[in-house]
């Protein structure tokens, strides 16, 4: 039988449900019923009668009272636990699987732990389909049945995933009383040595954060760690895993600059030796990092970050996920793969000609900044060549942090003070950089931008699948730019998600009944939203940016004045420390605090990878003054 399911209230499935329970009351299928499974139906059915909006529709279409409906459902319920309701654990064997987390909630709910008994409460505990995440998700069951449910917790080291996720907040979870921290701690070491052990969960581990309510010993993360190796090498000696490869050459027979050719997950470049040889003034060498190797996109945005919607739908459900967690997908390592053989090659290809990235640096901060700018007393100190990589690492670090002041003090006073500076020995978080430029960063705020975006672009949307199509296409906004659509071809549940679409007028039906976009500026901006997270406003059409004003007027983005968008914040964040997020790199900290080790290999690593950062807050510095200087000469 097609029982009625309570989701949410907001779940694509609440429309047939209700048709379900508007046939059920038509005829009067509820009459008469006495089963187990009949009681967890009318449960579900009680909790969309007490949504007015899902009530008022079955009393239109049922014609029926609603409120006396809701009387009749729990009276019969009420009879039914009277009867059974201290022999109530006996009767799950009568239910489908699929009940049991209704089941379990009738217990909570009507209070039927006071009625069963021990045994047949620990009995339950054992059936097969009874997940022990299941029973914690009731408060006062778990509390009562304290000590069944920590033996049970206990007895399967697998349960320890159940409790990460807990701690992590990935689930709303209640945990027995009587289990201490210590014994959680202990289960997660048996878990880390079990064959059933699950390599995100050993992630979780790794990267656990302190300020959880839990915490994981060093020494327990370690194991952690050291198991990850191992199961790593499992997957790929089984060749389940993806294999990725760059490769980047410099011919002098290249005729165009760089030549770029992807095959499935290895990518081929090719970079004119001859251009770099014949284009050695610093300015070009610098805009290479952003012309050949699209460091940044055309609006001056951090190509490598971390993006909301970078990961498709099915690697979000298999990965570790939590704000304490940067978003490492398989897309994202790969671009830091191709940006790091890059970087890395470029620099060693100048090496020939005797330019040292080092120099180039210093020559930005110290001589362009005089000469373009008129900024005096800028001051940075980069290594020199000779100079070991791992004190390399320690004597650069501490630059960017003293370039991010003396931009601070530039923006805030107009000049640098080294004496000022000099003065000061607190340092700058990431968000605090300031920008010349206001309302330079755009972002979406919850609600009308984010519904719109994901409507018109997300491939989870469910209202462009269309089964008389033979396209298969991205999302809504390619099915009505590329197809000829109108309403009835659509299902219902699909229609009424998009009535929110022309309600907001983003699109309409045109004199034919085809289904088209109100205005294509409008979406662009979404488009950018969704894909890019964030617009950096002066880069923009003054056309584009009066829509982004009205915008701001109906509270639909906020405006950020900094010197990196918010990405580019967490990507800094991401390699500098773990401040933020507890799988980061931790360079900084880790050169600070001596806790890198002693691998020559991982000092020259690190060596590149700050070098990277330094180009990027090159290119984001420059960004920001020639954005001030163009306003500055041809204002608004």
């Amino acid at each position: 039988m097609d029982r009625v399911k309570f989701y949410s209230e907001w779940d694509m499935a609440c429309g047939i449900e209700l048709n379900k329970i508007a046939d059920k009351i038509n005829v009067s299928s509820f009459e008469n019923q006495c089963k187990i499974s009949d009681i967890i139906e009318f449960h579900n059915i009680l909790k969309y009668l007490e949504i007015k909006r899902f009530s008022d529709y079955i009393e239109e279409v049922t014609h029926s009272d609603s409120k006396i409906l809701v009387k009749e459902l729990r009276k019969k319920i009420g009879q039914f636990l009277g009867v059974y309701g201290s022999n109530y654990a006996k009767l799950y064997d009568e239910i489908d699987f699929i009940e049991t987390e209704d089941y379990l909630e009738i217990i909570e709910e009507y209070k039927l732990y006071e009625k069963i008994g021990e045994l047949d409460f620990k009995e339950l505990l054992n059936k097969e389909y009874v997940h022990i995440y299941m029973v914690l998700q009731f408060k006062r069951l778990t509390e009562h049945c304290d000590s069944f449910v920590k033996e049970r917790i206990l007895s399967d080291p697998r349960n320890a995933e159940t409790i990460i996720s807990k701690y992590l907040g990935e689930t709303t979870l209640f945990l027995p009383p009587s289990l201490l921290s210590d014994e959680v701690v202990e289960l997660i070491d048996r878990y880390i040595d079990s064959s059933e052990v699950n390599i995100n969960y050993l992630r979780s581990i790794i990267t656990f954060p302190t300020n959880r309510g839990l915490i994981i010993p060093d020494k327990v993360k370690l194991h952690a760690k050291r198991k990850e190796i191992i199961e790593n090498e499992k997957i790929f000696s089984n060749g389940t895993g993806i294999e990725s490869s760059v490769s980047i050459t410099y011919p002098t027979d290249l005729n165009e600059e760089i030549i770029i050719t992807k095959t499935g997950t290895s990518v081929d470049i090719k970079v004119s030796r001859k251009w770099i040889e014949e284009n050695q003034d610093l300015p070009t060498l610098w805009n290479n990092f952003i012309h050949l190797f699209n460091i940044v996109d055309d609006k001056f945005r951090l190509t490598l970050v971390s993006k909301t919607n970078g990961m498709s739908a099915l690697e979000s459900a298999f990965s570790p996920s939590g704000s304490h967690l940067y978003k490492t997908s398989f897309g994202f390592n790969f671009m830091e793969m191709i940006a790091n053989a890059e970087v890395y090659s470029y620099i060693q290809v100048m090496n020939t000609f005797n330019i040292r990235i080092e120099d180039m640096i210093e020559w930005f901060f110290m001589k362009y900044l005089k000469d373009e700018f008129s900024i005096e007393n800028f001051v940075v100190k980069m290594p020199s060549d000779v100079t070991p990589y791992f004190e390399k690492c320690r004597s650069i670090l501490p630059e960017i942090d003293r370039v991010f002041k003396q931009y601070n003090a530039l923006v805030e006073d107009g000049e640098i003070d080294q004496e000022l500076i000099q003065l000061s020995s607190s340092s700058f978080k990431n968000n605090e950089i300031k920008s010349f430029n206001t309302n330079k960063y755009v972002y979406p705020l919850d609600g009308w931008c984010k519904t719109a975006s994901y409507l018109l672009f997300s491939d989870q949307s469910g209202i462009f699948y269309l089964p008389s199509k033979k396209e298969k296409y991205r999302n809504f906004l390619d099915l009505v730019v590329k197809d000829s659509v109108k309403k009835s071809d659509f299902l219902e549940h699909q229609l009424h998600r998009m009535q929110w679409l022309f309600d907001n007028e983003l699109i309409f039906e045109n004199d034919d009944g085809y289904i088209k976009i109100v205005d294509i500026k409008t979406v662009y901006i979404l488009k950018e939203f969704y894909y890019e997270d964030v617009l950096s406003y002066w880069h923009y059409h003054k056309e584009i940016r009066s829509l982004i004003d009205d915008f701001e007027r109906k509270n639909y983005v906020t405006f950020e004045s900094t010197l990196l968008s918010r990405n580019e914040q967490d990507y800094l964040d991401y390699y500098l420390n773990k401040s933020k997020f507890t799988n980061g790199f931790d360079i900084r900290n880790r050169y600070l605090h001596g806790t890198n080790g002693s691998d020559e290999n991982q000092y020259k690593t690190d060596y590149y990878l700050i070098l990277k950062l330094f180009i990027i807050i090159v290119i984001k510095i420059n960004d920001d003054l020639c954005i001030k200087e163009d306003y500055e000469a041809n204002p608004l």
